[in-house]
């Protein structure tokens, strides 16, 4: 939802409602919107929402025991707790994976996730710069009104939702802390994942990443969501690119195809998972992708010839949310 004539917006409306679309959205105007969700949306005039039954929500933490046990079962095993900080071929072209602790892994291939460290490993390695910049930000939960438990649950019928312009404001109906609704902004402030500050982002200053999610509920979910402040915060990072793209592409050079690298999902990867894990797999073990996915917009050379990367037709989106 969101102002209208936003380009963001009308992007999702286009890729939404289109011939080879199959999420069957609807686009409704702010009385439709308000009608669908039983008044829990209160959006200006010139406001609009699309709407479809075609979505859903994880609960991350199950996800990644459901997944960590099935690589288990498959074989896989976990090393926990254990800080990367050089990847080379050795004299025999194996690959080999050093740690802090200097415990040394040696494979055939490799594939690099280090989500907010990414930037940093693949500098060491290879020398090369990916402007992949770490963000932190902050997760609030608020609580809902009494009486309104039920109608803001996944039984309720309410949805996950964002709100585009300024800020990006988005959210996820009650499943994790009962009674509590997780609202937040899309943003925040850059960061050195090694030396961040944890309160970041949660005073009432300018640079506040809690003002601006408590006036957008005053504004839009006054009866039904308490706008006094979070009854709970978690610090977090993303791993912003200057496009909001992925980057999923071989790393090159003396690593050939041995080594691949994924990372700056940029606040939107997690959900992505299972399809990033299959196509990361083709890329490793057959090194090319194999899965007739288009993968030419996540290239890590595409910043080469120009720093904003992927050329977009809404930048009034795209890299709005990075603070200093």
């Amino acid at each position: 939802m969101g102002p209208a004539g936003n380009k963001s917006l009308q992007s999702v409306v286009a890729n939404s409602t289109g011939a080879s679309s199959n999420l069957e959205a609807q686009v409704l105007n702010h009385s439709q919107v308000a009608d669908k969700f039983s008044g829990t949306f209160g959006l200006p005039e010139d406001w609009i929402g699309v709407a479809t039954e075609r979505a859903g929500i994880i609960k991350p933490t199950k996800a990644l025991a459901m997944f960590l046990a099935l690589a288990i079962r498959r074989g896989a095993v976990l090393k926990d707790r254990m800080e990367v900080v050089d990847i080379n071929k050795d004299r025999r072209a194996k690959i080999l994976v050093t740690t802090s602790a200097k415990h040394q892994f040696w494979a055939n291939k490799c594939v690099v996730t280090a989500g907010a460290w990414t930037q940093k490993l693949v500098k060491t390695v290879s020398g090369l710069h990916l402007p992949i910049q770490p963000l932190h930000t902050v997760i609030c939960y608020w609580k809902i009104k009494q009486g309104f438990e039920k109608h803001l649950s996944p039984e309720g019928g309410f949805p996950t939702f964002a709100s585009y312009g300024s800020p990006y404001i988005y959210g996820t109906p009650s499943i994790e802390f009962p009674g509590l609704i997780k609202i937040a902004m899309h943003g925040g402030h850059r960061c050195d994942p090694d030396q961040r500050d944890w309160n970041a982002g949660k005073s009432t200053n300018s640079g506040s990443l809690i003002e601006p999610v408590r006036q957008w509920i005053r504004e839009v979910m006054p009866d039904r969501v308490e706008a006094d402040g979070p009854v709970l915060t978690q610090a977090c990072m993303y791993s912003m690119t200057p496009d909001e793209d992925f980057v999923i592409d071989f790393l090159g050079g003396e690593f050939g195809k041995d080594v691949v690298v994924a990372g700056g999902f940029s606040g939107h990867g997690f959900k992505m998972g299972p399809v990033i894990g299959r196509i990361l797999a083709q890329m490793a073990i057959n090194g090319s992708e194999g899965t007739g996915v288009e993968m030419e917009w996540f290239r890590l050379r595409r910043f080469d010839d120009d720093t904003h990367g992927n050329v977009k037709e809404f930048e009034d989106q795209v890299s709005s949310h990075t603070t200093s």
